[in-house]
């Protein structure tokens, strides 16, 4: 995996023999994100999770429907989780973007009244994407997962917040891969990697907390040259 090098002038004149055996190291860049932005689509505001999701985020993964789709979730899945899991990120500054999915965007601010008679004013955490640097199966690097509450099936909500997230990515980490996948038993998400142009690069069996057994893993990657913005 090619990695962003953080550029130093080593030499400024030509080297003497005592400068070549003084080279400092060259400090690789792919474990460190710059600061979590806060990002904004047509419809959806993408910002930090915070201790007051934890209650939503506990009803969304006790829904077995979504949590089966997602290896790491223990079901049945309590509050104390949802919190557990928000301590956790926070100590992640460098190494994860976790973005909560709320719905208000551009759109909510240019027209609010009509937004908010519309329902689709709420800052309310409806699901997740996250980008964090991790092991997964035989790979190591930047990982994409996401979930989303089951209300918001089917109306292309997590297709805007995984590109919108995807494409401010690339434009601070151009020169990086990044990794993915799904559950073999889901197409829906298979197809949002395949519309922002994720590559299947073969499958893996885990095992699966959320149905304590083992699953099948369709495992995807994407590169800045391969991502076809929405």
């Amino acid at each position: 995996m090619s990695a962003l090098i953080e550029h130093r002038e080593i030499f400024p004149v030509a080297p003497s023999p005592a400068q070549l055996q003084r080279v400092p190291e060259i400090e690789l860049r792919s474990d460190a994100l710059p600061r979590q932005p806060l990002i904004r689509t047509g419809r959806l505001t993408l910002r930090r999770p915070e201790p007051r999701d934890a209650e939503v985020i506990s009803a969304s993964l006790a829904n077995y429907r979504v949590a089966r789709m997602l290896t790491r979730v223990p079901q049945p899945y309590h509050l104390e989780d949802a919190e557990d899991w928000l301590v956790s990120i926070g100590e992640l500054a460098q190494e994860a973007w976790v973005f909560a999915i709320t719905l208000g965007g551009v759109r909510a601010i240019l027209s609010p009244e009509l937004e908010a008679a519309n329902g689709n004013v709420s800052d309310r955490l409806i699901g997740v994407v996250a980008i964090e640097w991790r092991e997964a199966g035989n790979r190591t690097g930047w990982h994409l997962g996401y979930w989303l509450d089951e209300a918001h099936w089917g109306k292309g909500v997590m297709t805007d917040a995984v590109n919108a997230v995807v494409a401010r990515f690339f434009s601070v980490m151009m020169g990086e891969t990044l990794f993915s996948s799904v559950m073999a038993d889901n197409p829906g998400s298979l197809r949002i990697q395949g519309k922002l142009g994720f590559d299947v690069t073969g499958v893996e069996d885990v095992y699966a907390a959320s149905r304590a057994e083992g699953v099948r893993l369709i495992t995807t990657e994407l590169t800045f040259g391969g991502y076809m913005p929405m």
